[in-house]
């Protein structure tokens, strides 16, 4: 099926963002009495998505840029409290403009606002060097909230659009072996209706350089649960070639205001599978610097982004 114009403009209402998820959590945790304070600044941008199995050009660039602060607290040294904050922006941009301008969305102007919440306790399972089996990985168990962040949903946002919870099991493994190692995440995230369960998964591998020096390169996704292709069914196969009137009460239509209330775009179905490459370096302190690059592969429903960020990890003991 051709996307018409119509179409892509309801299509690329909301698109969620989870770069704001880069390096948020992982196995490896603070031990008893530690406090790891994690700034993170990313920006990203997309002039293209994918709209259901279809693709869409837009004639403008969308720009988000977030600065993130991850707190985490070593309760014991096995139990470990996390909180993580933000902000955002939404950069101003017009994502169609074409026929000497005859054929226009309206501007969407600058919007701010706070990203969505994270919190919630870690627990280590198992300690890789503690266990007595060099092939055993540090296994740590999440359980966590998200409480939904005060930007307009509308046209677009900067998360996710709703309140809920999330269960994350994170893997982590130092090979002991020409400095190579592995990370890996497999979470299931719950939210308010009409947003859509999601499961995501995170695997990497790192490669470290003279004590000091690391690469990682690993691949981050989300796969939708539930939802639907577009907020309108009418641009859904095959009601997008029934033609029908439309039916008016005082010039309102009863079934648009259907569509804006039960099927928000915020209910939509996602799907992505990000590319991530990331150089480190540890200091004599122990502070651990980060840059970052990601990409969009592929999708459903979301934006074709392309993200750079830039993230260091503080560590005191209290």
């Amino acid at each position: 099926m051709k996307l018409n114009f119509k179409s892509i403009k309801y299509a690329f209402l909301l698109f969620s963002l989870v770069a704001t998820n880069l390096y948020s959590q992982q196995a490896w945790a603070p031990y008893e009495r530690q406090l790891w304070v994690r700034p993170v600044f990313i920006h990203s941008e997309y002039d293209s998505a994918f709209l259901a199995g279809q693709k869409a050009k837009y004639d403008d660039n969308v720009r988000i840029s977030v600065a993130n602060l991850a707190l985490e607290y070593g309760i014991t040294d096995r139990l470990t409290a996390d909180l993580t904050i933000g902000f955002g922006k939404l950069g101003r941009h017009r994502v169609f403009n074409r026929y000497f301008g005859l054929q226009q969305t309206p501007e969407v102007p600058d919007k701010y606002g706070f990203m969505d919440t994270r919190f919630g306790l870690r627990y280590k399972l198992v300690d890789e060097f503690d266990s007595k089996y060099r092939w055993m990985p540090t296994i740590s168990l999440r359980v966590g909230g998200i409480k939904r962040g005060d930007y307009d949903r509308n046209p677009q946002s900067l998360g996710d659009g709703a309140s809920g919870g999330e269960v994350n099991l994170y893997l982590a493994k130092d090979f002991g072996v020409w400095g190579l190692g592995g990370l890996g995440e497999f979470s299931y995230r719950k939210r308010e209706n009409p947003v859509p369960d999601d499961i995501l998964y995170y695997g990497a591998l790192y490669k470290r350089f003279f004590e000091s020096l690391f690469l990682t390169v690993g691949m981050r996704g989300q796969i939708g649960q539930g939802g639907y292709a577009y907020a309108d069914p009418r641009q859904e196969p095959p009601w997008n070639l029934v033609r029908y009137p439309q039916p008016s009460i005082y010039g309102i239509n009863p079934y648009d205001v259907y569509v804006q209330n039960e099927r928000p775009a915020w209910g939509r179905k996602e799907i992505f599978h990000n590319a991530e490459v990331g150089f480190s370096y540890v200091d004599s302190f122990g502070n651990f610097y980060t840059l970052f690059y990601s990409e969009t592969l592929a999708g459903y429903n979301t934006a074709r982004l392309k993200t750079v960020g830039f993230a260091v990890t503080l560590p005191y003991n209290l």
